[in-house]
């Protein structure tokens, strides 16, 4: 609701197998948890009437599409992208030379299509795809005529991550892969070809995946989290299925965002190196000797998120995430030298491609009023031009939104750092307005100054938009991160308490209108703020948030049992701490009317701890209304499912606010 996914798809929250073969992962519907399922709500009446005006709103921010995960194909005269203009992310192919002219559609399919990796010979891409959003990805190929839909990993189902295609080995592929319920990863080679079959190369005990091949298809790059904040690189000879630790050194500790071959065949590893301040490290991948190495001091909080080698030249394209706001810089390997500033607006984004000859970078880039798009970054200089020139008109008839970058002290001193977001120009005569409180998921995550519908529609519906990266938020230095880990997460949760009474006193707030909103991670601390302070919220509004931390890690996949289990507390030791702090526990303290929604099919937060709450509600007779999309997962991907969840929390929020309909700018 996170560069081309390099790290494994699944190490968020709101982020193998060998012979004979396992037994399939259990259906989502095994790991619900136990009793019936609680009914969701069907608008009738008036409410199916608002809610059918306020569609036609949303739908100007939702049909506003961006594009994303680009790549040069051989020749780099085209690029082929990823693109939700029709509703659902599908891929297109466009000419480089022509941004303004249309964009191609090659998949027609009724499932996004994820992580799509370009063929080194051309003779297609491959990507993946999930059904319903169940976060069990499996690896489909099509020709870059739109011909030739296949599926290259039929049969058992698995969470499969970003396949890898040497260039000198273009006909196969390698990718990391788990069942569901388990904790192991297991890596396979796969000629891409139809009927072919895969081949386990190495199976890891513990979390991970690849995150890069060498050119020759002989040796990869795997990472093991052990929790959000300290991971370890081991690098695979992929002929004799071994592994070794190459980072960081025995009885070390440090967080690795990305790690890839460079040019000369060492090992380019970003990460804080156990401290506050990220750095890009060359390795010799014989000994794990650091033979280079790029600091970044601007901020000297920032992580390095993302790494990407040219094929030629001998540029390297870093992605910084500073928190509030991305970066990138372009470097020259070997020595790591910075090569031109790049020179984008404020706003966040991603890095995808190198053109085949090093000259452009492809990346995506959006800022608080344009959503995501497709950007050429000429590397000798660092300027920057559209990849794409497609206009959305929905977005003229918005209103103007002012951005701002305030701190709030919390509890302890510590500042944190929040996004604000008005309706109207700067300087706009505003009154005072009902407050959103959005709380990001994670818990390693940030909010950045980006494209958000949410942002963007809640606030041409009125609303003061508080964005606040509490403690635990990456972007702001590993004391940061960490600081909201185990016994400590109550402090995020006063983190939360002091920016919410910090908005009530401002001059834009009206202190009697405050609303709290979040997903995931974030959606349990909704839960949780209102549980512990009542006071503070005249409505909530949960996606996808657990509400019991013990039956949230019981039911949730492998992956993220074993590493979440390092960040909130151990099911065999902190049993009593874990049921503590969730929001179940208190549930009954809820006063304020909450909306929920939740996938059907999520395999990370099950539906059981929606229905939980839910059913808590109605037998109290609090006022709650229970929202189920059939074809979503851990998700909200689909258009008409986005349009429809704006819709029926605006009406939710317009009838437990007692506010009139004022939006902004009408």
């Amino acid at each position: 609701m996170t560069p081309a996914r390099r790290v494994p798809l699944l190490l968020a929250l709101f982020m193998g197998c060998t012979s004979p073969p396992p037994p399939p992962a259990a259906p989502a519907s095994a790991r619900q948890g136990a009793g019936a399922l609680i009914a969701p709500d069907t608008p009738t009446g008036a409410d199916a009437a608002r809610d059918a005006e306020l569609a036609v709103e949303a739908a100007s921010v939702v049909r506003a599409f961006s594009n994303g995960g680009v790549g040069f194909t051989p020749d780099g005269r085209r690029i082929v992208f990823r693109s939700d203009r029709d509703g659902l992310l599908q891929l297109y192919i466009a000419d480089v030379a022509a941004p303004d002219a249309p964009a191609t559609r090659l998949t027609h399919t009724a499932q996004r299509t994820l992580d799509n990796v370009m063929r080194p010979d051309g003779r297609g891409v491959l990507f993946l795809s999930d059904e319903g959003a169940d976060d069990q990805h499996s690896i489909f190929g099509v020709g870059l005529d739109g011909q030739g839909l296949f599926e290259l990993t039929p049969g058992e189902k698995l969470e499969r991550d970003r396949p890898f295609v040497p260039l000198g080995r273009p006909g196969t592929a390698f990718y990391s892969a788990r069942r569901l319920t388990d904790t192991s990863t297991t890596v396979f080679q796969q000629e891409i070809e139809r009927g072919s079959a895969p081949r386990a190369i190495y199976t890891h005990p513990a979390p991970g995946g690849l995150t890069d091949v060498s050119p020759d298809g002989k040796r990869a790059l795997f990472v093991q989290p052990v929790s959000l904040s300290a991971w370890e690189l081991l690098l695979l000879d992929l002929e004799k299925g071994a592994a070794r630790r190459l980072y960081p050194p025995e009885k070390q500790s440090a967080h690795i965002a990305d790690a890839v071959f460079a040019p000369d065949g060492g090992v380019l590893v970003a990460t804080d190196g156990g401290a506050d301040q990220s750095l890009l490290l060359a390795l010799d991948p014989a000994t794990g000797a650091e033979t280079h190495r790029y600091v970044e001091t601007s901020p000297a909080t920032a992580r390095i998120s993302g790494v990407l080698v040219a094929r030629r030249g001998g540029a390297v394209a870093i992605q910084i995430d500073a928190g509030s706001h991305h970066e990138v810089r372009l470097l020259r390997a070997p020595a790591l030298e910075p090569i031109a500033p790049v020179k984008l607006p404020l706003g966040m984004g991603k890095i995808y491609d190198f053109s085949p000859d090093g000259r452009t970078l492809a990346l995506t880039w959006s800022t608080a009023e344009r959503p995501f798009d497709l950007v050429a970054v000429d590397v000798a200089t660092g300027a920057a031009r559209p990849l794409r020139q497609e206009p959305r008109p929905t977005l003229d008839r918005l209103p103007p939104l002012e951005s701002r970058l305030v701190s709030v002290p919390s509890f302890d001193g510590l500042e944190i750092p929040v996004n604000l977001y008005l309706p109207g120009a700067p300087g706009t005569p505003r009154g005072r307005l009902p407050v959103m409180v959005m709380i990001h998921g994670g818990p390693t995550d940030a909010w950045s100054f980006g494209w958000d519908f949410f942002v963007r529609f809640y606030s041409a519906q009125g609303y003061a938009v508080v964005q606040p990266n509490i403690r635990g938020s990456s972007g702001f230095g590993r004391s940061f991160e960490m600081a909201d880990d185990g016994p400590r997460r109550l402090d995020a949760l006063k983190d939360v308490e002091a920016v919410a009474r910090w908005a009530r006193e401002q001059p834009w707030a009206d202190p009697g209108r405050m609303v709290i909103f979040g997903g995931s991670y974030g959606g349990y601390m909704t839960l949780l703020s209102m549980t512990r302070h009542p006071d503070l919220w005249r409505a909530g509004i949960s996606l996808v948030g657990p509400s019991n931390l013990v039956s949230f890690l019981e039911s949730t996949t492998g992956i993220l049992r074993d590493v979440l289990q390092n960040e909130f507390g151990s099911l065999d030791r902190d049993r009593a701490f874990l049921e503590s702090i969730s929001p179940l526990r208190d549930v009954d303290r809820i006063r304020a009317p909450l909306f929920v929604f939740q996938g059907a099919n999520d395999p990370r937060v099950a539906r059981s701890e929606s229905d939980q709450v839910v059913r808590s509600m109605r037998a109290r007779g609090v006022s709650v209304e229970y929202m189920v999309a059939d074809d979503e997962g851990h998700s909200l991907d689909r258009a008409d499912n986005k349009i429809a969840f704006l819709a029926r929390t605006t009406r939710f929020l317009e009838n437990a606010l007692g506010r009139a309909r004022t939006p902004a700018g009408r």
